[in-house]
C-alpha cells in the first residue's frame, strides 16, 4: 500500500452523510462500527472497511430471474484472493488494457466538465481499476462494492493523491442521505441487471444520492456490438445482453430529475458500453 497518500479518515468523515440502507435512518459511527438506532440494527467494520450491503430484503417490484444475481456476485468476490484474479485480468490482456485507457479518458473528460466535488462516491468500485482517474476530481474519494473482497483489493492497491474511504454497499439500497455526496461514478454495472425495473431503480438511486451528477454506463441497444451479438445469437447460444437505449437513460433520469447532458460510445466497434452523463439541476 502506498504509504505517501495522505492519511485516511475515519468514519466521522462521514457521519452526517451516511444512513441506514435498511430503513433510511441515519447512522450512529464509531471507529468500529455504525448503528442505526431506528431500525436496530448494526453494522460492523471489518478490517476497517464498513459493512453496509443490504442484500437480503426482497426488492419491492423487482421479480426474481435465473442466472447471476447480485447475492451471487458478492459470494463469488467475498474473498480478495478471487477479487485478484480478476482484477489481474485487466493488467494482462491486452485488449482489457485499451479498454481502461480509453474508459480513463471519458472519465477525465466528463468530470472535467464539472465543478470539483467534495464527496465522490464510486459505487461499484471494483477492485479500483479506475479510482486513480477519479480521485483528481475530488477532495474525497468513498470507494464502495457489495462484495468485500473487491473493496480490500482496491484498499490494498490504493495508489492515489486523494483521501480515500472503503464500505461495502449496494447499488440498489446505497447507504446515504439524500444529495449526500457531490456525484456517483457507476461503471459497469447496469448491464449485469436484468430486470427493466432493476435498471431503473439503479439509477434512481444513484440520483437521489447525488447532489451535482451521476456518471453511468449501460450497454447500448443501438451498438455495433449488440447487433452482431444478436446476429451469432442462434449459433453460439449467448444470453442476450441486457441493454438500454440512450432514449431509455433520458426519460429515466427525466422521471428523476436529472437530463442526459452527455453519452459518449466507449467504441464505435469493439465495445456497446457507453458513458452517461446525467445532470441535476
Amino acid at each position: 500500500m502506498n504509504h505517501d497518500t495522505p492519511e485516511t479518515p475515519g468514519l466521522a468523515a462521514l457521519a452526517e452523510v451516511l444512513a441506514c440502507p435498511h430503513c433510511g435512518g441515519p447512522l450512529e459511527c464509531t471507529a468500529d462500527h455504525a448503528h442505526c438506532p431506528h431500525c436496530k440494527r448494526a453494522f460492523p467494520a471489518q478490517d476497517g472497511i464498513l459493512r453496509l450491503a443490504a442484500m437480503d430484503d426482497p426488492e419491492p417490484g423487482i421479480p426474481a430471474h435465473q442466472g447471476p444475481t447480485r447475492a451471487s456476485y458478492q459470494q463469488e468476490y467475498q474473498h480478495i484472493a478471487a477479487a485478484a484474479d480478476y482484477n489481474t485480468k485487466y493488467v494482462r490482456e491486452r485488449l482489457k488494457r485499451w479498454s481502461t485507457r480509453r474508459e480513463v479518458h471519458l472519465l477525465n473528460r466528463l468530470l472535467a466538465s464539472q465543478p470539483r466535488s467534495r464527496i465522490l462516491l464510486e459505487l461499484p468500485c471494483g477492485g479500483g481499476r479506475l479510482s486513480a482517474a477519479l480521485a483528481v476530481h475530488a477532495d474525497l474519494l468513498v470507494e464502495a462494492d457489495v462484495a468485500l473482497g473487491q473493496v480490500q483489493y482496491a484498499r490494498d492497491h490504493a495508489r492515489t493523491p486523494t483521501s480515500q474511504l472503503f464500505l461495502t454497499a449496494s447499488a440498489l439500497r446505497i447507504p446515504f442521505r439524500n444529495a449526500a455526496v457531490d456525484g456517483v461514478v457507476c461503471v459497469r454495472l447496469c448491464h449485469h441487471l436484468p430486470h427493466p425495473a432493476e435498471r431503473e431503480r439503479l439509477v434512481a438511486e444513484l440520483l437521489r444520492v447525488a447532489r451535482r451528477f451521476v456518471i453511468l454506463t449501460f450497454f447500448d441497444r443501438h451498438s455495433l456490438k449488440n447487433l452482431l451479438r444478436r446476429l451469432r445469437r442462434p449459433f453460439n447460444r449467448k444470453r442476450p445482453k441486457y441493454t438500454m437505449a440512450r432514449a431509455d437513460v433520458r426519460r429515466i433520469a427525466a422521471r428523476h430529475g436529472a437530463r442526459l447532458a452527455a453519452c459518449p460510445a466507449l467504441s464505435w466497434i469493439g465495445s456497446g458500453h457507453r458513458y452517461a452523463l446525467l445532470l441535476k439541476p
